[in-house]
């Protein structure tokens, strides 16, 4: 629906317009070709789309020693990134989320109202403190979250979470059942009911990266970096089960704040570090089992401290000058490798700084990915792995 303010940017009216225009459209062919396809399929009922949206909230009480560590931590992190080097300041991208949709998260945080940030965290799927990290069709908020979900609605997200199911399983080899893939009643979750699970937007794709990471390590209990974690949805599937499983995020204060919150709550029992309780050092990582630090923090993590770095995307956002010490500090800290998953123009990009700056990470695997592919034919993404040369 295009609101009053449009009236006065003719621009950006048209841009809305042509927007609404193009998600609508790609809604209804969607919806149309997953009737087809999954029109003998027992999983394919769209009431499983109904409850799904239903509210998913536990019952746990507010955490106010954590909503506390949180609220300092993101204001020492604040505090790191405005004087930090260009290279670890937020995308342009990022500061359009901020302006737009996380005021009232932020003002909450830098307030330490513990009470506001609960109330906002405990609904992150379904609020815009989560914008930027959670899948919602474009434009479709309404149609799924303000009642009265039309069919159309439910056969468009009915027939995505099938075809990401399959491709997960297909990428996963068939060795997991559709109950790995249920989360935590974190942040109001929604989704679809798959064979009796709630499978959580997006809870395909986290899984299936999380198994390709642990696919990787040669020791199950090892340090894993992650530049760009997003809301911790998939160092949960990381974490789960997995003993002995150390994780490090850098991310911007924000996404950490929600992290700290969501792994904090899924996992009690691990000793979770913040920005600006201890200094990150080699002893303390092997003392820890989540630490999350903003991103300039990658200089101070000791070299050879993770065996694995992962980055989905958020790398391929970078200018080439950020992209090129990114990169060199992932050759510094990795011991066995570096997982990219993302376009693969981001791909290229990568492989281009490694050879102009003469980064020594070796390509060693390169296989497309198809995790978007029934959402946008056209795109092209990749999952390749690197070997730093030490």
């Amino acid at each position: 629906m295009l609101k009053p303010r449009h009236l006065f940017h003719p621009v950006r009216t048209l841009r809305t317009a042509r927007s609404l225009v193009s998600s609508n459209l790609l809604v209804r062919r969607s919806a149309r070709a997953g009737k087809r396809r999954f029109a003998h399929d027992e999983r394919y009922i769209l009431q499983s789309v109904t409850d799904g949206f239903l509210p998913h909230t536990s019952e746990g009480t507010e955490d106010e020693a954590l909503l506390q560590r949180i609220c300092t931590a993101y204001k020492k992190a604040v505090a790191q990134e405005g004087c930090a080097s260009d290279i670890y300041q937020a995308t342009g991208w990022w500061q359009q989320v901020r302006t737009r949709s996380l005021g009232p998260v932020m003002k909450a945080l830098l307030a330490s109202d513990t009470k506001a940030l609960h109330a906002l965290y405990r609904n992150f799927f379904r609020d815009s403190c989560s914008a930027g990290l959670i899948s919602i069709p474009p434009g479709m908020a309404k149609a799924y979250f303000q009642g009265g979900m039309r069919d159309l609605h439910r056969h468009y997200y009915l027939q995505d979470v099938l075809q990401s199911i399959d491709y997960w399983r297909l990428q996963t080899e068939g060795r997991f059942a559709i109950k790995e893939l249920a989360g935590p009643a974190i942040g109001n979750p929604f989704g679809a009911f798959i064979e009796g699970t709630l499978v959580e937007s997006g809870a395909e794709y986290r899984h299936g990266c999380a198994q390709s990471i642990k696919d990787r390590l040669i020791d199950p209990a090892s340090a894993v970096a992650e530049i760009g974690g997003g809301f911790g949805g998939m160092a949960y599937y990381l974490l789960r089960n997995q003993h002995g499983m150390r994780y490090i995020n850098f991310d911007v204060p924000e996404s950490l704040a929600l992290a700290a919150y969501y792994l904090g709550t899924a996992f009690p029992a691990l000793k979770l570090l913040l920005f600006g309780e201890v200094e990150v050092t080699q002893r303390n990582i092997e003392q820890a089992d989540v630490i999350l630090m903003p991103l300039s923090q990658l200089e101070v993590l000791p070299q050879n401290s993770v065996a694995l770095t992962f980055s989905a995307h958020a790398m391929s956002d970078l200018g080439n000058g950020a992209m090129a010490v990114y990169l060199q500090q992932v050759e510094r800290i990795s011991q066995d490798a570096f997982l990219y998953i993302g376009h693969e123009k981001g791909h290229q990009r990568l492989s281009a700084t490694m050879a102009a700056r003469a980064v020594p990470l070796q390509l060693v695997k390169s296989s497309g990915s198809d995790w978007n592919r029934h959402r946008s034919p056209e795109t092209r993404e990749v999952e390749t792995l690197y070997k730093p040369s030490h």
